[in-house]
């Protein structure tokens, strides 16, 4: 039977690019038939799927995710990494700390399979200190890397991680997910798997076939009866036995719902937390969604849009983020989808190339500027409706963080310009900060005065914030209409211009860097506050120290015409912080 697999909302286009990707890999890794090589075919609308396959795609899943966040190999590659520092002396000390503390893992190697080898390894490493024991290190390291790779260790390692990191946080504790399966083996996954979710399928399309075929009542009994293990059925089962064909197809439309996301087909299920934990609500919670507070269906799904979430884990870039700025931050893991209104191909394509470029840590910005590249005029609706978004779910805590990036026809203008200057901006989480501000449609005044004051509390001279002022400055054009940047562009570099002259004139009066910092300071506190007049009057003050008369240019300070006061403040406290960097002068004057 074939059935059309039509995208939709973000999260069922997640799992339609899931369930392609295991697909293609279960072909390449020869896990699925030759015979079945053209159960899904892409089309422009999504993916047509012949539901033959569907008993070979729980073994692709699980040996994709095996493959996927393998243990072994990520664990190894940190091993390799410590181990090139550990050849430097000056840094072996660090690298052996590191060392033991990603051997720590084989405490949970030994828990399940014993091993006096592993126990041999983990005390000598007690006793590794100095550089003179590298060659011991070296034999333990790679010892270590042999265990891992033993083929029932690592799927164990691997199970347990991609369990409670991945798929806990789609579907909570949701068949084979429920604690009381941690001991489960591939083979009695893809069992669980099975039954699950291939089968409520399979039976459910069954139904709906012998409905629209069927010519008698005795058919559809014969067909509930052939399936009655399937609890599902038993409601209808004992509804429909004293009913004829017409009475039974008259139940189907008035009885019985339909799905929210796959609207020709029968929903015996509900949107909830277990079918999609990040926006799902428990059904005995959905009051706002039921009418009359009774229904037992507040969202219907049907089991095929049920099997196609299942594999939006699969469809996501997973990586970690870094949330907060100034030393109060907090790694969390992120899934993100590139969403769009162009065809299932480039959603998958566009979704790939994302995951890719995640992968090799790419800055958003990097990652904007590429996914939009070769985008022509005639392409601009597609631009218009392209959109990121990623969110961290917590099931334990019932906490989802979920943010959408919209990118705008301006924006895109912006990216595909300038996105490679936004390099500058350092350290990276600011650069992260910025640009997420920005596609949220959010000014990102806010990370700028974080990164000043970072800057002045730390004593650091760079050219980043002096960017992030001038490339704030130009998305405000953009979204304006101006097209061509030189003149504001101008105005910017003169006003950090003259806040590096400022500085160098305080040091050569006062022999240090002090009053400056305490100046920058009060200037920030000023802008920050929107204080006009406070920003003024020490401009005045300053000025008048080291007789400098002051420049036209700041009268956009209290008129704004050409410049707004956040931009005139900051660019001038930049200059203010910077020193003198040959190598971007040229930037500078960008």
């Amino acid at each position: 039977m074939k059935v059309e697999l039509r995208m939709g909302e973000w999260m069922i286009n997640m799992g339609l690019v899931g369930l392609y990707r295991v697909f293609e890999y279960g072909q390449k890794q020869g896990i699925i038939d030759d015979e079945y090589k053209n159960s899904m075919v892409i089309q422009p609308w999504g993916i047509e799927l012949d539901t033959n396959v569907l008993p070979q795609l729980p073994r692709a899943y699980f040996l994709y995710l095996l493959d996927e966040y393998s243990v072994a190999r990520r664990e190894s590659e940190k091993l390799d990494t410590y181990m090139e520092q550990a050849k430097k002396e000056e840094q072996f000390k660090n690298a052996v700390s590191s060392i033991k503390k990603t051997m720590e893992i084989g405490k949970k190697v030994l828990k399940y399979y014993p091993n006096k080898e592993l126990e041999h390894v983990l005390e000598q490493m007690k006793q590794i200190k100095k550089y003179e024991q590298f060659e011991i290190l070296t034999d333990c390291v790679r010892s270590f890397k042999e265990v891992l790779h033993e083929p029932e260790v690592n799927e164990k390692l691997t199970f347990n991680y991609f369990k409670a990191t991945i798929l806990q946080a789609f579907f909570g504790q949701v068949s084979f997910l429920n604690v009381s399966k941690n001991n489960l083996n591939l083979e009695e996954h893809i069992e669980e798997f099975q039954k699950s979710y291939i089968v409520p399928v399979v039976c459910d399309l069954g139904l709906e076939q012998v409905l629209k075929q069927a010519t008698s009542s005795e058919e559809v009994h014969a067909f509930l009866d052939q399936h009655k293990d399937y609890k599902v059925f038993k409601q209808w089962k004992r509804g429909w036995k004293k009913k004829d064909i017409v009475q039974i197809r008259e139940d189907v439309k008035t009885k019985l719902n339909h799905c929210l996301f796959f609207h020709e087909h029968i929903a015996f299920y509900n949107f909830e937390e277990m079918v999609f934990s990040p926006i799902g609500v428990a059904k005995d919670n959905a009051f706002n969604f039921s009418w009359h507070f009774q229904d037992d269906q507040p969202k219907p799904l049907s089991s095929l849009a049920k099997m196609v979430l299942f594999f939006a884990p699969i469809g996501v870039a997973v990586y970690f983020k870094t949330e907060g700025v100034n030393g109060q931050t907090q790694p969390r893991l992120y899934a993100g989808f590139v969403q769009t209104d162009a065809t299932f191909s480039e959603i998958l394509q566009k979704n790939n190339h994302f995951k890719q470029l995640k992968k090799q840590k790419e800055p958003f910005n990097k990652i904007v500027s590429q996914l939009i590249q070769g985008i022509q005029k005639e392409s601009d609706y597609v631009v218009e409706h392209l959109f990121f978004l990623e969110f961290f779910s917590e099931y334990s805590s019932k906490k989802t963080h979920l943010h959408y990036y919209h990118l705008p026809m301006y924006l895109a203008h912006y990216f595909k310009r300038y996105a490679n200057k936004l390099d500058y901006i350092k350290p990276y989480d600011y650069r992260e900060h910025f640009v997420q501000h920005v596609l949220r449609g959010a000014d990102p005044i806010y990370v700028i005065y974080h990164y000043l004051r970072d800057c002045i509390k730390s004593g650091k001279s760079m050219i980043g914030p002096y960017i992030a002022v001038r490339e704030r400055n130009r998305i405000m054009q953009f979204k304006k209409g101006v097209k061509d940047m030189t003149a504001a562009d101008k105005r910017v570099s003169a006003l950090f211009h003259q806040g590096r002259e400022i500085r160098k004139a305080m040091i050569q009066s006062s022999g240090s860097d002090k009053k400056v910092t305490s100046i920058a300071y009060r200037l920030l506190n000023a802008a920050k506050a929107g204080n006009k007049k406070s920003f003024m009057d020490t401009l005045f003050r300053v000025y008048m120290s080291v007789d400098r008369p002051i420049a036209p240019i700041f009268l956009n300070a209290l008129h704004e015409r050409d410049l707004d006061f956040a931009t005139v403040a900051n660019a001038f406290i930049s200059g203010l912080l910077a020193d003198q960097y040959k190598e971007e002068q040229e930037e500078v004057q960008a």
